[in-house]
């Protein structure tokens, strides 16, 4: 009795936590399988990184702003994914914030991919309402993923497996 308990009680909270990755992963629904919406960056030194630029390597946009507790949080995961993964461009499009808070955030937390404010395009042309979220883009530019909260090692290298050549 205490074991077929156990059994049930496992098999509900498996079932539960793949419900949350997929809802986490959903966050964009509307753009999986379809061109990535045009998107563009500008870097402190002012130079301007855009998604459709990059196009012919997979690339992974993550979401972010200054003032957000968990994208601190995941920012080592994705500043040793970037280097661990060479042939995927990492941007980091800075949203909601100011120019004061992306500096001192910058200076902060250095990291090696580009960073800034976006230039061209929305975040809301991607489905994000606010940080942090991840999106996958394939080689082609087409969204693979999005994940919507803080990413751990794990899942990363979960949805990177999902755009990696």
């Amino acid at each position: 009795m205490i074991s077929a308990g156990a059994i049930v009680l496992g098999t509900v909270l498996m079932v539960s936590l793949a419900w949350g990755l997929q809802h986490a992963a959903m966050s964009s629904p509307h753009l999986l399988g379809r061109t990535a919406p045009d998107l563009a960056i500008q870097q402190l030194d002012g130079h301007k990184v855009g998604v459709h630029d990059l196009r012919g390597k997979p690339v992974v946009i993550n979401f972010w702003a200054s003032w957000c507790g968990p994208c601190a949080q995941e920012l080592p995961f994705l500043t040793d994914a970037s280097t661990a993964h060479p042939n995927i461009a990492f941007v980091g499009a800075d949203m909601q914030d100011t120019a004061s808070g992306e500096l001192a955030f910058e200076q902060a937390h250095p990291h090696p991919y580009a960073v800034g404010p976006i230039v061209t395009g929305s975040y809301r042309a991607y489905g994000v309402v606010g940080p942090p979220v991840t999106i996958f883009i394939d080689a082609n530019g087409v969204v693979a993923a999005s994940f919507a909260g803080p990413l751990d090692r794990t899942t990363l290298n979960h949805y990177l497996s999902l755009i990696a050549p």
